[in-house]
């Protein structure tokens, strides 16, 4: 007996590969306020900027992203600091993000993160979930005087 999809194609970004070609970059629209950006391969000092500048074009115009970091080979240092970056970046525009990191990720989370300031999921599905239970972001302000 025949089977019938009838769902509609899911629309995937086409990777960027910068010159080093040791990480390819995607984005992938989720929802109307959800961007996904994923790298897969390596992410040294070599190439942690070019990550960064691909995750603000991508993240313009939404209000959370998942980042997918979950399929890297390796994460130096530098990677984390591009974290960092992201996470101040998406704090002053108020995007909720989280990050799915993989092994890789995860060992220099435990040493340059080890309080969990940087939100974490396990994948991207309790990634979309943890954003979609609501704004985790609040607005910081200054004490007021007394």
């Amino acid at each position: 007996m025949p089977v019938a999809n009838t769902s509609p194609p899911v629309a995937m970004a086409r990777p960027e590969n910068g010159p080093d070609e040791r990480a390819a970059l995607r984005a992938r629209e989720l929802s109307a306020a959800t961007v996904l950006v994923a790298a897969v391969g390596e992410i040294d000092a070599s190439n942690s900027a070019r990550l960064l500048g691909f995750v603000d074009e991508h993240m313009r115009g939404y209000g959370q992203l998942v980042l997918d970091l979950s399929r890297l080979k390796f994460f130096g240092t530098a990677g984390f600091s591009t974290l960092h970056t992201i996470n101040v970046r998406c704090s002053r525009h108020a995007i909720d993000w989280v990050l799915v990191a993989g092994t890789e990720v995860a060992r220099v989370l435990r040493v340059c993160d080890p309080e969990g300031a940087l939100p974490v999921a396990g994948n991207i599905v309790s990634g979309v979930a943890t954003l979609a239970r609501g704004p985790h972001r609040q607005l910081q302000l200054a004490p007021q005087p007394r």
